[in-house]
């Protein structure tokens, strides 16, 4: 008897452990943290999926396989026992719209392709691309244009780049600013920021900053000694 009751007890462990992390630790609840724009049909849809699994089990990559065709780069699953499931879901960094047609594919910081939208309705920039170099080598110098800009505070609507490097910004206004190679480029907004300031820039212009000349004007007194 004595012998036995030890392969009982653990036994007995055994059972109550699997009772636990089967019905007592089950999910009941729920939480959706992040800034993911995740669709309210899909978040119902994975709620139903999760409920009354054993919490243990749930995993990041499970939830991703289920969020798919959603703006949703980065998963964290955090647990709150007993029956508590916490989805972080963060929206990757998108950078701009390449048109295809009436709609465009949204792209991210590296160039991936995520859904295609009506152009009509983005608030992103249009990336005008070269079409014989792939996205991703495109994407440094969308990037560091529209970082430059954003620091001069300048509202881009289009980015258009050539095969060499070249870049040019459409404005909402309705003018382009042409900057050429990234030579000084933050000098060339600078001077386009400058230009578009002072009314110099009329509508459905091209304004050609690829080669910025300075001109300074001088008052020169001159006075008349006798």
């Amino acid at each position: 008897m004595r012998r036995g009751c030890p392969k009982l007890l653990k036994f007995v462990l055994v059972v109550v452990m699997i009772a636990l992390l089967t019905k007592g630790m089950s999910v009941r609840r729920i939480v959706w943290e992040g800034c993911a724009p995740i669709s309210f049909g899909t978040m119902v849809a994975v709620n139903e999926r999760l409920i009354g699994r054993p919490i243990w089990l749930v995993s990041e990559k499970q939830v991703r396989h289920w969020l798919e065709g959603e703006l949703v780069e980065r998963i964290e699953i955090r647990r709150k026992f007993p029956w508590t499931l916490i989805i972080i879901a963060e929206p990757p960094n998108l950078v701009g719209v390449v048109p295809e047609g009436a709609q465009g594919c949204v792209v991210d910081e590296r160039g991936r392709r995520w859904r295609k939208v009506p152009l009509s309705v983005t608030c992103l920039p249009f990336l005008m691309l070269p079409s014989d170099v792939p996205v991703q080598k495109c994407m440094a110098a969308v990037k560091r244009v529209l970082e430059l800009c954003c620091h001069e505070g300048i509202s881009v609507r289009a980015i258009w780049l050539s095969r060499f490097g070249e870049a040019a910004v459409y404005l909402p206004e309705g003018c382009w600013l042409r900057l050429g190679n990234p030579t000084a480029l933050k000098l060339k907004l600078q001077l386009g920021k400058l230009l578009h300031r002072n009314r110099l820039v009329p509508s459905n212009a091209v304004v050609d900053l690829s080669v910025p000349k300075v001109i300074s004007l001088w008052e020169i007194e001159s006075e008349q000694r006798r």
